[in-house]
């Protein structure tokens, strides 16, 4: 099922709450420059920040979830500019961001994906900005019917048939995402219990770091493992 089929079918399918992250380190965000959500799916974490009066940039190739944050943005008077693509093609409507959320990408992407995803977070940001990000570790409970039946492609990462990609990082691997940058908190564990749609609840290992100062600082969090980080001073 496609990403357009589950949000229009699916209302908040992601759920509705920001990610606990996020509401914890938002307020060390620069207001002056906009923030990039990507991924941003139904907008939880975009209407969230626009909600503090943050100026957010949300992009998503799933075009209903953008067609719904558009609407939630509109009826609220929220400063939120939408673009329905995917990282890859994005062109930023700004030289710089204060912030980029990565919630909930990196473990559907391929390391050939994450390193030009990487790439791009630092061309789009500066010494001053935040990077939140979460992926998967091997601790998720998906990792074993997944690496079975999914074909390798990479270091505990595998491709489906219809070319969906599952990657999932090793203790303390989120840490390596984030070279050039100052983790601010980092840990490791199980996320909490939640569903999707009208699926059985389940549960990601989960991985923490909060922001760290300094140029560009990063939010890590891998299945869930979570991280806050800051461009190191090098």
């Amino acid at each position: 099922m496609s990403y357009d089929e589950l949000d229009r079918s699916n209302e908040n399918y992601f759920s509705a709450e920001p990610v606990k992250l996020l509401i914890d380190y938002w307020p060390l965000i620069n207001r002056d420059k906009p923030v990039l959500d990507i991924g941003a799916g139904q907008g939880r974490n975009t209407i969230f920040l626009a909600r503090q009066g943050l100026e957010v940039h949300a992009i998503d190739p799933s075009k209903v979830a953008v067609e719904t944050i558009e609407q939630v943005a509109s009826d609220e008077g929220l400063k939120v500019l939408t673009c329905h693509t995917g990282f890859e093609t994005y062109e930023p409507e700004t030289d710089c961001y204060s912030a980029v959320l990565l919630f909930g990408l990196i473990q559907i992407l391929s390391w050939a994906q994450i390193e030009l995803l990487m790439g791009h977070i630092s061309a789009w940001t500066d010494k001053d900005s935040l990077v939140f990000i979460s992926a998967w570790s091997v601790a998720d409970p998906s990792y074993p019917r997944i690496s079975h039946d999914w074909e390798k492609c990479g270091k505990n990462s595998f491709k489906k048939e219809d070319g969906q990609f599952r990657t999932y990082l090793e203790p303390g691997e989120i840490l390596t995402l984030s070279r050039g940058f100052e983790v601010i908190h980092h840990w490791e564990g199980m996320g909490p219990w939640h569903s999707h749609g009208d699926r059985p609840p389940e549960q990601h290992s989960q991985a923490l770091t909060p922001p760290l100062l300094g140029p560009n600082r990063l939010c890590l969090r891998a299945n869930e493992l979570y991280s806050v980080a800051a461009p190191g001073q090098d």
